[in-house]
This record gives structure tokens, C-alpha cells and sequence, in this order.
């Protein structure tokens, strides 16, 4: 029971590390010796759940770091933390194209309403993704990931492939529609609007997401990004 219930948390909590509030990724990164802070709160059928993402640029790298926790309707808690290397170098910029990669490593824990049923932190996952930007226009982008996930809960590899389209309709509101497919998991589709209360440093996001095929599986977000803060 405890070994599906971690292959659960891992699918529900892949980390995506992408600017808010696509959980497709970009190929840029939040800028040298910036910071950002972006957090959620989500809820489904089933649970309720807040997320914790800051992560800072060094030079074309982007580390980043995520927190996640969740509880069941049961009164099951499901813990999870990620750690990601972003790359986005400007040699890999053609025009309207950019390219960029990344690499992550999970753990999870769940428990119990008695906290001696934890089962302790466990690695989950690892991952790679190429990633892929397309300024379709100047208000219009397009963003693919390609890569593959190692569940060390099932021993097994899956392949992943996000794709999502951004648009900005003025310099405070952003809309966006995406498709997140995992290999033994299935695709998960998303949309949802960011409205910018200080264009371009921070913004308040609401989202809807269902997994394509099943019923009852709509969950929502609110949350904000906080960017360019810290640092230089």
C-alpha cells in the first residue's frame, strides 16, 4: 500500500520547475544573479495541496528547488522535495528559437495520521528534458519539452512531452492552454490566466487542469510569482 502510494505522489508531484503558471517549461532562465519565488495552492476532489518553488540564475544556469505537501481525503499526507539544474545558453538562440536543458532529482515521504506511519523520505524520481521556445509573435509563444523520467519507485523509465501556448494580451494579462503527457500516467490538460499586479515582477495566477480520460479528476490553482527581487 505504501509503495503505491508513493508511485502516486510521484505523479502527482513531478517536478516542473516552469515559470508560473504553465508547468510546461521554457528555455530561458530567471537572468544571472537573479531570484524568484513562486508558490500555489491546489485543490482536487480527493485533496488539497500548497507548492513552494524559489529558484535563482547563475550565469546561463537556473537552480531550482521545490516543496510540495498535500492531504487526502482519508487523512493520508504526502511530502515531496525536488531539486533541478536548468540550462539555457544564448549560443543555443536562433532568431525566434531558443533551446535549453534540464536535469531533476525527487523525494517523497507519506504518512499516516499517526506520524510513526511515515514511511520516510525516498527517492522517487530523476529526470532529463530538452527544452524548446518559439516566439510565434511578439505576444505569442510556444514551448515544448521532450525527456525522459526514471520512477525509482516502479524501477522504470517513462518518456514525457509537454507542449503549451502563452499569449499575452497586454502587459497584465497572460492566458494559456497546455497538454502534459507522462509515459504510465497519462496527459494532463491545463488553462488558466496570470493577471500581473506589477507587470513583469509580480503575478497572481488561477488555473483548471483535468487528466485527458478521467472522470473526476479536475483540480485548481491559485498562486503567485514574485520576480527579480533579489539579487542584483
Amino acid at each position: 500500500m505504501k509503495r503505491t502510494l508513493l508511485a502516486l505522489l510521484m505523479l502527482l508531484s513531478t517536478p516542473a520547475f516552469a515559470g508560473r503558471p504553465l508547468g510546461t517549461d521554457d528555455a530561458g532562465t530567471v537572468g544571472d544573479r537573479l531570484c524568484q519565488l513562486e508558490a500555489w495552492r491546489d485543490k482536487a476532489k480527493e485533496s488539497r495541496g500548497w507548492v513552494v518553488a524559489p529558484a535563482c540564475g547563475l550565469g546561463e544556469f537556473e537552480l531550482g528547488l521545490e516543496a510540495s505537501r498535500s492531504r487526502q481525503a482519508e487523512g493520508q499526507t504526502e511530502t515531496a522535495q525536488s531539486l533541478a539544474l536548468k540550462w539555457g545558453p544564448s549560443a543555443l538562440s536562433y532568431g525566434p528559437l531558443s533551446f535549453g536543458g534540464k536535469i531533476w532529482s525527487g523525494r517523497a515521504r507519506t504518512s499516516a495520521a499517526a506520524e510513526d506511519e511515515s514511511t520516510g523520505y525516498r527517492p522517487v524520481e530523476n529526470g532529463a528534458l530538452l527544452l524548446g521556445s518559439w516566439a510565434l509573435q511578439e505576444d505569442l509563444a510556444l514551448h515544448l519539452n521532450l525527456g525522459l523520467a526514471r520512477d525509482r519507485v516502479e524501477r522504470r523509465n517513462a518518456r514525457l512531452g509537454n507542449l503549451a501556448l502563452s499569449w499575452n494580451v497586454d502587459e497584465r494579462v497572460m492566458l494559456f492552454g497546455e497538454a502534459m503527457y507522462q509515459q504510465h500516467a497519462g496527459t494532463t490538460q491545463s488553462t488558466g490566466i496570470r493577471l500581473w499586479a506589477i507587470p513583469g515582477k509580480l503575478g497572481i495566477d488561477l488555473t483548471a487542469a483535468r487528466m485527458a480520460g478521467v472522470r473526476d479528476s479536475a483540480s485548481y490553482t491559485v498562486g503567485f510569482g514574485w520576480y527579480g527581487v533579489f539579487g542584483r
